[in-house]
């Protein structure tokens, strides 16, 4: 096994470039405890102009699309390998196994930003995102991100049921509102989802969803290790995996972001990002997305911050697709930042107020136009951050399906 290590800063990464294709002959974790040497992954061509063109036009002549896109077990950049499968219909999961799932060109960053791109994807991505094996294993939050992706399979907002479009905040607060143009959405057919699966982690939620693994997820590190023991066992059934940390998980208690000793840090006795990256590895013809977490109105949280702006880095730099949804969550859809429940905010819902007093930290938590909550971040109360993320998703997966918009 050849190891590259890189402890230069990252413009050297990127003049290095070349360096890096030719002694990366088989991708490893990076070196312990240097947060600078991750191996960056091997550039890959992105489709052309015209075999994009190809793709929309056979699309919308009902025809079976031979598709030409960068492939993940080229060894140079300079190979293109056909697929035939991407832009049609796989296999259902659990039937068979499914082609490799395309890999995306550059970094992929989906954020808050990203949600105004809903509406553009062509439709071609939206087939072809549809069409990918998807699962992702998530707590309470992740079920509400998955019951915004069912409101999407209705053909419009005004078809859904009525916890789709909860546009307003409870009465007394009418400032939270939004636009009703945020949960509105119209597509022949809906967003189809179905081969888009969730999973809850053990002893949450519907048995029949559970996670089977033996690590103890009480801590982050069991979190991680548990995702890494069942992705194992689906890898024949899903392209695309990935799990998030709660916002549970980033409290002010916790040691998650710690340098040493966190998330990030290379722990010889508890699983970690190496552990993680050594796993992906392995699996080259697999997309694991990366997340960040999700906030609540009391995180915001030093740790959470902390976290979130690692795994930025980390996604970024290593050139994985990475789905910020705590950028979405702590931005209203004007772009608005939203700071933690800590800031003397106005704010009460009948049972509590959120009239902490100020502590002087402005800390990125959910927007109350997201959740009634005075210290949680459910989604599902309102329905405006919980249809966002929804929609940021479908952006994510159809750019993970080969959409460069």
């Amino acid at each position: 096994m050849v190891r590259c290590h890189f402890c230069i800063a990252y413009i050297s990464l990127l003049l290095a470039l070349p360096v890096l294709t030719a002694c990366r002959a088989e991708a490893t974790p990076p070196v312990a405890g240097d947060a600078t040497a991750v191996p960056l992954p091997l550039p890959l061509p992105s489709p052309t102009n015209a075999q994009v063109a190809q793709v929309e036009q056979a699309t919308k002549m009902g025809e079976t699309t031979v598709a030409t896109i960068p492939s993940s077990t080229t060894s140079t950049p300079e190979i293109i390998a056909t697929h035939t499968a991407v832009f049609t219909p796989f296999p259902p999961p659990h039937t068979a196994t499914p082609p490799p799932a395309p890999r995306p060109a550059t970094s992929i960053v989906v954020n808050h930003t990203s949600v105004s791109l809903f509406d553009q994807i062509p439709e071609a991505y939206l087939q072809a995102a549809a069409a990918l094996n998807m699962a992702f294993v998530n707590r309470s939050v992740g079920f509400n991100i998955h019951q915004a992706l069912d409101c999407l399979q209705h053909e419009t907002s005004a078809t859904a049921p009525h916890y789709c479009k909860r546009w307003q905040h409870v009465p007394k607060h009418p400032e939270f509102n939004t636009d009703p143009n945020e949960v509105n959405w119209n597509r022949v057919g809906g967003y189809g989802r179905s081969n888009w699966h969730y999973y809850t982690w053990p002893q949450v939620g519907d048995p029949s969803m559970q996670v089977q693994c033996t690590a103890s997820t009480g801590m982050w590190f069991g979190y991680a290790e548990c995702f890494e023991q069942w992705a194992t066992g689906v890898l024949d059934k899903y392209q695309v995996l990935s799990f998030q940390t709660s916002y549970l998980e980033v409290e002010n208690n916790s040691s998650i972001a710690d340098q040493p000793g966190g998330f990030f840090w290379d722990n010889p006795n508890r699983y970690d990002v190496y552990d993680l990256q050594a796993f992906v590895a392995q699996h080259p013809d697999h997309v694991f997305i990366y997340w960040t977490t999700s906030l609540a109105r009391s995180i915001g949280t030093p740790v959470s911050a902390s976290f979130n702006e690692q795994m930025r880095q980390y996604a970024i730099v290593n050139g994985f697709p990475l789905f910020d949804v705590a950028d979405i969550l702590s931005h209203t859809p004007d772009g608005t930042p939203c700071y933690d429940n800590r800031d003397g905010i106005p704010y009460d819902n009948g049972h509590q107020s959120e009239n902490y007093p100020d502590d002087g930290l402005d800390i990125p938590a959910i927007c109350p136009h997201y959740t009634t909550e005075t210290d949680g971040g459910h989604l599902g109360s309102v329905s405006t951050g919980a249809i966002r993320v929804a929609k940021a998703f479908w952006v994510l997966m159809a750019q993970i399906a080969g959409w460069q918009p």
